[in-house]
């Protein structure tokens, strides 16, 4: 840079006169003055170019002041700025990564019993022999039917309590059996419920027997292929929890609401006093609450099996009006009564992703057997409810899917209705509650 054009800081030279009287005696008074103005800005402007510094110059500095320092604040402000972000951005990367944490945690709860796909799957028939049980499955003429959104999953309750249960699921009858089908496209859930008494015959056996005993005889395995073989319906998979577990998933939701009848309210006391419990019903009617520890309600079986329903529909109802906090200690409590085939990102899809998310879930159900299409009573040395499937199938078809395709004729015990003396033409919205 040129020196010319520096700008150096002015400093005031010694004290000197700037004009000296002597070198002008002879003039006037005014010409004096003139002399004097003239001598002063002349002085003053040398000692401006003496040291580099003009008006213009001091300007200039003092601009270039005020953006240097422009120029600091920014980037103080920008440094806080990108400081902010920093600081939200890994909040935000702890809050996803302890959902991650805290997802696999609550998935963890879940026992699961998958199977790898080449895996051979054995039952015990009624022979002793144990065979594979994709081998002893029937082969169809029609293909069952399904459609892409709706999923069947088979709900089973079983009691461990029983001396002869052990951790596989056999050893006890199951006391409840569902088909829970899910349509993801609509948001529905619906409900149909099995008798434990009806007679069916299991994949591999030769004679016909109580459903629930495929549960206590061979597990799980064998109890969904007799269930997917008699409704002919496909089931992605079961999942079955203790019935002993039920009072924790019940306290869990904060009780259940139930229409409990002066006689049922009577008959559960004397079970609650047996099991040394002190939670007493002292109301009944509508509505009723009920806490986990009240099971023994509703005597028959349609009165056992829309008993179940209820409960079912109170703990969902509960469940969504819970808090997200509560929700999620809910959750835990259920998924560690759970034991299941069901694939574990199939598992977090619909307990994490999909529940959550419904507004209003609502359970349609439909009670099977449907009335007229079936005998129940004494037969031999017990009691059982022979069961015509083949007229139950188009209405379980109808309501999962909303219509109905052919299907292979199921095998009916002795003693069922044939197909043309059952009552087939009830609407199936009469029988949906």
């Amino acid at each position: 840079m040129d020196n010319n054009n520096k700008i150096r800081k002015y400093v005031p030279a010694p004290e000197t006169s700037v004009f000296d009287n002597s070198e002008f005696t002879d003039l006037s008074e005014k010409e004096l003055a003139k002399k004097k103005n003239d001598k002063a800005l002349s002085s003053e402007s040398e000692e401006a170019f003496q040291y580099g510094f003009t008006k213009e110059a001091a300007k200039a500095e003092k601009k270039e002041n005020a953006s240097k320092k422009k120029k600091r604040f920014n980037h103080k402000k920008y440094r806080v700025i990108f400081g902010v972000i920093a600081a939200l951005v890994g909040v935000l990367i702890g809050i996803v990564c302890f959902g991650v944490w805290y997802k696999n945690y609550l998935l963890s709860k879940i026992t699961y019993q998958t199977k790898e796909p080449d895996a051979v799957i054995t039952i015990v028939n009624e022979r002793g022999e144990t065979v594979p049980l994709h081998a002893v499955t029937q082969t169809t003429r029609f293909e069952y039917i399904q459609s892409e959104p709706v999923k069947n999953y088979l709900l089973i309750g079983i009691d461990s309590r029983s001396r002869y249960y052990n951790d596989s699921g056999t050893g006890e009858r199951s006391d409840v059996i569902c088909v829970l089908s899910i349509d993801k496209t609509h948001g529905t859930m619906k409900l149909v419920s099995l008798p434990r008494d009806g007679y069916a015959l299991f994949p591999g056996y030769e004679h016909f027997y109580k459903i629930n005993a495929s549960m206590s005889w061979n597990g799980p395995d064998l109890l969904k292929e007799t269930v997917e073989s008699v409704l002919r319906i496909p089931i992605e998979g079961y999942a079955y929890v203790n019935i002993a577990r039920m009072a924790d998933i019940v306290d869990a939701v904060g009780g259940v609401y139930c229409d409990v009848t002066p006689g049922e309210a009577s008959d559960a006391n004397i079970s609650i006093q047996e099991m040394g419990s002190s939670d007493y019903i002292y109301d009944y009617g509508e509505g009723v609450w009920l806490n986990g520890g009240v099971r023994h309600i509703g005597n028959g079986v349609y009165e056992r099996q829309e008993r179940q329903t209820e409960v079912l529909r109170s703990i969902l109802d509960q469940f969504m009006n819970l808090s997200a906090a509560g929700k999620m200690q809910a959750i835990e409590v259920v998924l560690e009564s759970i034991v299941t085939d069901i694939d574990q990102s199939e598992i977090e899809k619909l307990a994490l992703d999909y529940l959550p998310t419904l507004s209003h879930p609502e359970i349609q159900y439909l009670q099977l057997p449907i009335a007229g299409t079936y005998n129940e009573g004494m037969y031999g040395d017990e009691w059982s409810m022979r069961i015509n499937w083949n007229a139950i199938v188009p209405y379980v078809q109808e309501f999962f899917y909303g219509r109905t395709t052919d299907f292979d004729e199921v095998p009916i015990p002795r003693y069922a209705p044939d197909l043309d003396d059952c009552d087939t033409d009830i609407p199936l919205e009469d029988l949906v509650h």
